[in-house]
């Protein structure tokens, strides 16, 4: 057998050596190769005595010196290489203008940039003459899509609840108290259209809403048919809307009869028999949380105590399991029963998204006197920025998603609903005047770099019409260790990551930093509802040229010779549609739309009016006095 079949563990082995007072011979008649150990001469060892380093250096010496050079140079130079290169980039930060890594989140007070230099443009909106012309001429536009769309409803499907766009027939799945008319009342009092609003409210004066014998959706009855008439009363002190108001919400009253107080998915108005859809003894989180606006308004404008008892006993329960959990959030799922939240299920998407606007917006529309509910918001915006904030590797896109579980999974997934989030931001920064600086700066950041996202994921697609859902990829992280890393070297001026000014457009699904999930556009308002505030906010011309783009997409993919309708695929140049027109394409699009467009004059100033998630704006009040002591209202 050659001695070349006796290496072991990979050393070599030399032939015996004959001399006399050699060393032992290896019991398989070899010896080890000599191994250099230094000192100048050389020695041999059994190999049941090598070290380990031993084995190192005969190793490193089998290899030819031009190898062995390489090698020395790599493993010397590498660490000196790592240690100057970090030396300077910190010095660079320190000395010099700072990286502008990815994505930003929620910080202690002690860690937030102080960015009182950095200050929010100031609330104006500046035109010139030229500019006032264009924007008037957009919001007719939007105006003139409006008639479209309400024409064909009235002409086909009036007084049913919502149009067929494709097929000219009629849906009524919204109890059938025609839903496109009411939910759109204050939209046709904003945009002038008298005469139809006069044949609306004549509809609502017939209809008699503790009559019908059969169950309606709580959630989508309250803020469409309820939030409607609420608006129309507001806007025009008409006696009889406020009369169906109350008789509307004396009708959904059995809907809070659970043990807990929480309401039921669907009550029967004529009987008060009530429903459940999520499971036995299972609500969710929007519909508990998506009522106090209406109820708490009517409360005072008839002096009712009932209506108010009942949304504040939601309220209270919210606020004990909000302070009860680490993350300062809301379960998805509670038991109607118990009271208390069902699994670990966190998202400001489907199923949740309304409660969360609802914390701020009730503290708004009660003359920010309901300090509680202010309290609740403030948490919860810091329960999502530490939790549900994401940034993508690859174009750095901020954006919002779902946990589930302990510890918490994300799902990665985006949805077109979450849209809302990056206005509710926007609209706190504008109207809570003790938010402290450096926090209203972050919350304005976080608004720009989601509404970068949303807009993107309409420019991205060919039709220009965005996605329901997306799916980012997994690689993608949270935000809030990347913003505090990148604010311990951010200077003035700097933009945290996920915030750019320019988003950049990507039309190849292969560099995406997403795929679509629900390749569908069913005419939401979410997106084009923060472009409107985040521009009577920071008065920046580039969310109305946005939200352009977004009307032209419509009516270039989504107009129909007799409305508009919702589009499937929307990567596609020439998608097809749905037969279906929401009624929230008039109360919410379309108003949102013409507003970001027309001159503001006034009448809906942010601080004075508060719309309510389907859009109908209502006015700013205050409990009087007698109102506070008696009912027992936590005020500041």
């Amino acid at each position: 057998m050659s001695s070349a079949e006796h290496v072991e563990e990979g050393y070599p082995l030399a032939p015996l050596h004959t001399g006399g007072d050699g060393p032992d011979i290896h019991e398989n008649g070899l010896l080890p190769n000599p191994i250099i150990l230094g000192g100048g001469h050389r020695r041999t060892r059994s190999r049941s005595g090598w070290t380990p380093f031993s084995k190192f250096l005969a190793k490193f010496y089998s290899f030819r010196p031009i190898v062995r050079l390489l090698i020395f140079l790599t493993l010397g130079l590498l660490p000196i290489y790592y240690v100057v290169i970090h030396i300077g980039v910190d010095l660079y930060r320190y000395f010099g203008r700072p990286p502008r890594p990815p994505g930003y989140t929620w910080m202690d007070e002690e860690d937030i940039v102080d960015n009182a230099s950095w200050p929010i443009p100031p609330h104006a909106l500046p035109h010139g003459e030229l500019s006032s012309q264009v924007w008037k001429k957009r919001a007719q536009e939007v105006k003139d899509a409006f008639a479209h769309a309400y024409h064909g409803y009235e002409t086909y499907a009036f007084p049913k609840d919502e149009l067929l766009p494709i097929t000219r027939g009629a849906s009524n799945y919204f109890n059938g108290w025609g839903v496109t008319a009411v939910d759109s009342l204050d939209t046709m009092l904003m945009m002038g259209f008298e005469e139809e609003y006069q044949r609306g409210i004549d509809l609502v004066e017939k209809t008699q809403y503790g009559e019908l014998d059969h169950g309606v959706p709580f959630f989508e009855t309250s803020i469409r048919y309820f939030g409607g008439i609420l608006a129309a009363y507001a806007k025009t002190n008409n006696s009889m809307l406020l009369q169906k108001a109350d008789e509307l919400g004396e009708a959904l009253l059995p809907a809070f009869d659970s043990k807990a107080g929480l309401p039921y998915f669907s009550v029967n108005p004529k009987t008060g028999h009530t429903e459940e859809h999520w499971g036995q003894d299972v609500v969710i989180l929007a519909e508990m949380g998506t009522c106090q606006m209406e109820y708490k308004y009517l409360a005072f404008l008839t002096g009712n105590r009932k209506y108010f008892d009942k949304v504040e006993r939601i309220r209270k329960l919210m606020e004990r399991h909000q302070n009860y959990l680490s993350n300062n959030l809301l379960s998805v799922f509670f038991n109607s029963a118990s009271g208390t939240p069902v699994g670990a299920h966190f998202s400001v998407g489907a199923l949740a998204d309304s409660a969360y606007e609802y914390l701020l917006k009730q503290y708004l529309l009660t003359n920010q006197k309901e300090t509680k509910a202010m309290d609740m918001y403030l948490r919860a915006t810091k329960g999502i920025i530490e939790n549900l904030l994401f940034i993508s590797h690859e174009r750095q896109l901020l954006f919002v998603t779902d946990t589930d579980g302990y510890p918490a999974r994300p799902s990665y997934i985006f949805e077109h609903l979450s849209c809302f989030l990056p206005g509710l931001f926007a609209l706190g920064v504008h109207t809570l005047p003790l938010l402290p600086p450096a926090q209203r700066q972050l919350h304005l950041w976080i608004a720009e770099g989601l509404a970068n996202t949303c807009y993107l994921s309409y420019m991205d697609q060919k039709s220009g019409l965005g996605p329901d859902e997306m799916q980012f990829w997994m690689n993608s992280e949270k935000w809030y260790p990347k913003y505090k890393d990148w604010a311990r070297w951010a200077r003035a001026g700097d933009l945290p990551p996920g915030v750019v000014r320019e988003p950049k457009v990507e039309k190849s699904t292969s560099k995406r930093d997403y795929a679509n999930r629900k390749n569908t556009y069913l005419l939401r308002p979410e997106t084009v509802e923060s472009f409107f505030i985040l521009y009577r906010v920071t008065g920046e011309e580039k969310w109305r040229e946005r939200g352009y783009h977004i009307f032209q997409a419509i009516e270039d993919k989504a107009k129909t010779e007799y409305g508009y309708a919702g589009i499937v695929g929307v990567d596609m140049a020439r998608p097809s549609h749905m037969d279906t027109m929401p009624s929230y394409f008039l109360a919410e699009t379309l108003k949102y739309l013409w507003l970001l467009f027309a001159e503001d004059d006034g009448q809906y100033d942010l601080k004075k009016i508060v719309f309510n998630t389907e859009a109908h704006p209502l006015p700013v009040f205050e409990w009087t006095a007698e109102q506070i002591r008696a009912w027992k209202i936590p005020v500041a």
